[in-house]
């Protein structure tokens, strides 16, 4: 049957269970990525394969439902033998969480190549499920993606208060009475089910990628949970559409691949392109940080020579030496300190009138210059100041800006030495 748009009935069944699955795992995966669980949920996704084997051996049925329920005991399984390990083996997190994910993947590879080599009846085809089968979906499998995922984004939705709290104040959270451990196990429940239910379209190998590509995504764009949830779960809703129309064109190419392919695509730009935490914002907000402080040591030893002025070279072996980066970053905090006029000149060059870049004749600075050079100079010996006495509010307060630190401490260590 084809639509009259041309796109077929399977198609329109196979991009409304993945996108299904595709939101909810990005709103899920969120929390998931914020309380630092994102192993936890690989360590689960390896182990269904192991549970989807179990499954169909012990009732001989292909049914989706029977062998994501088997998958869904085995995730489940696997997370309570990661917290097993880590407790009596006294394991770090990432050793028990490569022993699990590589035991009960072992297991489950083992498993489906048993039943393969035996010919047991039915059970052809469950290799599939080592990177999804999202095209071989029915209207009932969708239905039930579909509905599995809503009520997973329905059970965040209800607890987001105190699983956000959990999330960036566990301590806290603890302090108040709220059950920290239940609300972590709940979480951690809650990714081994979309876990599970991502498996069709993506299958135990590439699944993780669904809930854990798309919230990081997001969170290059906002530091709020109420906007990376939707926002994550955009990501991940967009990733499924576009994995699964490229794969209605290309039919040789499996719909789970492209669909993580896509989601990589969006976080890369979400990387490079986030307007605050993206690459280029960053670096273009370093590079501002680093003219600012480059100004005020060049405003600091420009106020010291005294008489008739000074060269240009001198204040540049006092600010740049002859490092190479740092002569470039001298470079252009001249240049912006002539344009704004903090540098005059105080006595032109032999052959003619200096020029911008002060390759010639004695420079001064202007009152208002001297002003902000005096301010620089008062920081610098307040910081040195609290360095000295306080360390541990330096680590804290101190940035590269070099801030006022009137404006972050009030009392008489913000006072300069006489």
């Amino acid at each position: 049957m084809t639509l009259a748009a041309g796109v077929s009935y399977n198609t329109l069944v196979v991009v409304a269970g993945v996108a299904a699955v595709g939101f909810a795992a990005g709103v899920v995966g969120s929390f998931g990525v914020l309380r630092r669980r994102a192993l936890a949920g690989d360590a689960a996704a390896h182990a269904t394969l192991a549970g989807v084997a179990l499954a169909f051996l012990a009732t001989g049925r292909r049914d989706l439902p029977v062998l994501l329920g088997g998958a869904l005991v085995a995730a489940i399984a696997a997370l309570g033998a990661l917290v097993l390990v880590r407790r009596v083996a006294r394991t770090r997190d990432d050793a028990a969480t490569a022993i699990v994910l590589g035991v009960s993947f072992g297991l489950g590879i083992a498993l489906v190549s048993g039943i393969t080599a035996r010919g047991i009846p039915g059970g052809a085809g469950l290799e599939q499920f080592l990177l999804g089968h999202a095209a071989a979906l029915t209207a009932a499998d969708a239905l039930l993606l579909a509905g599995a995922s809503a009520v997973a984004v329905l059970v965040v939705v209800a607890g987001l208060k105190e699983a956000t709290l959990v999330s960036f104040d566990p301590a806290f959270a603890a302090a108040t009475g709220w059950p920290v451990t239940l609300v972590d196990y709940a979480l951690v429940t809650l990714v081994a089910v979309m876990v599970v239910v991502g498996l069709p379209a993506a299958g135990a190998v590439l699944v993780t990628a669904l809930v854990v590509i798309p919230p990081v995504a997001a969170r290059q764009w906002t530091d709020r949970v109420p906007t990376m949830l939707p926002l994550a779960g955009g990501f991940g809703l967009a990733s499924a559409v576009v994995g699964v129309a490229l794969s209605a064109a290309a039919p040789r190419l499996a719909t789970g691949p492209l669909v993580v392919l896509v989601a990589a695509a969006i976080f890369t730009a979400s990387f490079f392109f986030a307007p605050r935490r993206g690459w280029l914002a960053r670096r273009r907000e370093q590079r501002a940080v680093e003219g600012v402080w480059t100004r005020g040591r060049v405003l600091a030893a420009a106020a010291a020579p005294a008489g008739e002025g000074f060269l240009r070279h001198e204040i540049a072996a006092r600010v740049a030496g002859v490092d190479a980066a740092a002569r470039r970053r001298f470079d252009g905090a001249w240049l912006a300190l002539v344009r704004e006029g903090a540098l005059v000149p105080a006595r032109p060059a032999a052959t003619g009138p200096a020029d911008p870049a002060g390759a010639g004749g004695r420079w001064r600075l202007s009152t208002e210059a001297r002003g902000r050079a005096a301010d620089w100079s008062r920081r610098m010996r307040a910081w040195d100041e609290i360095v000295r006495t306080r360390p541990a509010d330096a680590r804290t307060s101190l940035t590269i800006d070099l801030p006022d630190p009137g404006t972050i401490f009030r009392d008489d260590a913000t006072r300069p030495p006489h």
